[in-house]
């Protein structure tokens, strides 16, 4: 369900009700498996940094090498909360952030090409996957199947991958790019039988 529905508009959740927060302080690394339902309605927080190396479908993604890669760092924060709904109880929801600083191959010149990620979805929990109806793709929020725990790395490696942008460019490029009839007006005199001529003249005897 991931990436299917809307993913931004976190701001309109104006009736949430959050929980005094439980700090789970800062995390070294991510939990790999964490009930969400018991973490929203508990009003729970976490945050922490992470490497890119450690976040493989996303390294792929970007212009940098290994040790590029183990420099890299994400920020996340993940802050569970309760919203009451019209007709009584409760709908369990966790925000997600994400921000970092990412290398792209720039698409005009090739070089690298700083992306300044800073993204956040609003996941309503769900038991079972709900239809795509004109609701559904209408809503600020995204529907998260929880029935099990799930794997929070995994969940802010998707969410940097739905950040990045689909043609990543500079705003300009820091090399002047070469025209392309200046490309083929250079090749065509290299090639050129007058242009070797000229060269051999210019030797000294």
């Amino acid at each position: 369900m991931r990436g299917i529905m809307h993913r931004r508009g976190c701001a309109g959740a104006t009736l949430v009700r959050m929980q005094a927060t439980v700090s789970d302080s800062l995390s070294a690394q991510p939990p790999r498996r964490l009930n969400l339902r018991e973490f929203a309605q508990r009003g729970a927080a976490l945050q922490g940094s992470v490497a890119v190396s450690d976040l493989p479908r996303l390294a792929a993604s970007l212009h940098a090498d290994a040790a590029q890669l183990r420099q890299l760092q994400v920020h996340w924060s993940l802050q569970g909360m309760l919203r009451p709904q019209p007709g009584g109880g409760e709908h369990a929801l966790v925000r997600l952030h994400v921000r970092g600083a990412l290398p792209m191959t720039c698409q005009r010149c090739l070089q690298a090409a700083q992306q300044d990620i800073d993204d956040e979805a609003m996941l309503r929990l769900v038991d079972d996957e709900p239809e795509i109806d004109a609701e559904e793709l209408e809503s600020v929020e995204e529907a998260f199947c929880a029935r099990h725990p799930v794997d929070v790395l995994e969940l802010i490696e998707d969410q940097l991958i739905l950040a990045l942008p689909l043609v990543p460019m500079h705003a300009a490029c820091p090399q002047p790019l070469a025209r392309p009839h200046e490309a083929a007006q250079d090749a065509a005199a290299a090639a050129s039988p007058f242009a070797v001529l000229a060269a051999l003249r210019g030797k000294p005897d």
